[in-house]
């Protein structure tokens, strides 16, 4: 019989640890394994990228053209979330314990709900949760001892590098914490990149940056640094594509230092790898990260990479091999005043990044997490 493994996330949506899922979702051998993914809320633009032919969808909340219903989901939502005791919410969510695996996808509340499923269970952690307790900010958790208490309840805890791996082991005190790399689908990748359409307008130095709009993500003091590169006589321009709660402060941060022209905030694309592969430069100026799906994805586009160094993109550059690391924003201004005006430091991180390919083997990742599932 086929083992009947349920992945539970909030939404599907555009984050990093929802398309890695959906990654995971189109390689793993169905002939192993009943797949059903549960979202909690019906949303999400990564939605119509799951394959229904091979996996069982479920959702607890879907929206709806109806105001009774919606007003009935919006009841729901606050009911799970903030008045139920999380154990009843799992029972009227989940309903039926008829799975051999259950896997929380990502931390805070689907950690929190999945805590309850009957053994074996896996928690995935896709960031650094000392350098950035989302979780606890939010009040998902009320501390670090609950959230420790919370992660011990698993079988296994995927983390995707090594140092959150040593968080987890060492801040939170697991034994059961594993590092399993992001899979990367380079061959998708290389061919969504390579579509024949769209043109990016300046003749200027190209630098691209891929994520969220909120705090974690250090946009805040990236945009800045291209006023001071232009003020030094440097045609730069910045790209940054993706949505979050800091899309208003960025406009406003872009207009106040009269950067219009000069800094685009792209908004989500479902196929960012054709804007990334015309870019001269690709920066991470996170404040945390987990593992950095996008760093990944732009080297395998060939891009050079400048990056603070935090947990992931560390190991992803190996501590600066593939890629020029920042331990302090004034070293992140620095390295990209050197990759703007100095070509062959620009074309040395150019190499790195194509040497480092190979590294990205969807195939390895994905025989991973199978002989881990085959063992709980």
């Amino acid at each position: 019989m086929k083992k009947r493994i349920l992945f539970f996330v909030e939404s599907l949506s555009s984050g990093g640890a929802e398309k890695v899922l959906v990654t995971l979702l189109r390689h793993f051998d169905i002939s192993k394994y009943d797949i059903t993914l549960f979202s909690l809320v019906d949303t999400g633009v990564l939605r119509d990228e799951v394959n229904l032919q091979q996996i069982h969808y479920k959702t607890f909340i879907k929206p709806s053209n109806s105001f009774a219903v919606n007003i009935w989901n919006k009841l729901k939502y606050k009911l799970v979330y903030h008045y139920l005791p999380t154990k009843y919410a799992y029972r009227w969510i989940i309903k039926k314990n008829i799975y051999d695996l259950y896997v929380a996808f990502a931390e805070g509340f689907t950690t929190k709900l999945i805590s309850y499923a009957p053994n074996p269970k896996v928690a995935w952690v896709h960031t650094d949760l000392q350098a950035y307790p989302w979780t606890q900010k939010i009040g998902v958790v009320r501390n670090l001892q609950e959230e420790r208490y919370l992660y011990n309840l698993y079988n296994k805890v995927i983390c995707v590098s090594r140092s959150v791996e040593q968080v987890m082991r060492e801040y939170y005190g697991l034994s059961n914490a594993v590092t399993i790399y992001n899979p990367i689908a380079i061959d998708d990748i290389i061919a969504k990149a390579n579509i024949k359409e769209g043109t990016i307008n300046t003749n200027g130095f190209k630098i691209v940056s891929v994520g969220r709009l909120v705090y974690q993500k250090g946009y805040d003091l990236l945009v800045p640094m291209i006023r001071r590169l232009r003020d030094r006589g440097f045609n730069v321009t910045l790209y940054i594509i993706g949505e979050g709660e800091e899309h208003v402060s960025l406009q406003h941060l872009i207009e106040k230092l009269q950067l219009e022209s000069y800094v685009h905030l792209l908004g989500y694309h479902r196929n960012p790898y054709l804007l990334m592969q015309k870019m001269d430069l690709f920066v991470c100026s996170s404040r945390a990260e987990g593992y950095s799906l996008v760093i990944a994805e732009a080297m395998v586009l060939g891009l050079p990479i400048v990056s603070m160094n935090c947990s992931g993109p560390n190991e992803l550059l190996d501590n600066g091999r593939y890629g020029c690391l920042c331990n302090t924003y004034d070293n992140l201004e620095q390295a990209l005043y050197h990759a703007v005006s100095d070509m062959y430091y620009l074309q040395e991180l150019k190499k790195k990044s194509k040497e480092r390919q190979s590294f990205f083997d969807i195939h390895k990742t994905i025989n991973q997490v199978e002989s881990l599932f085959d063992s709980l």
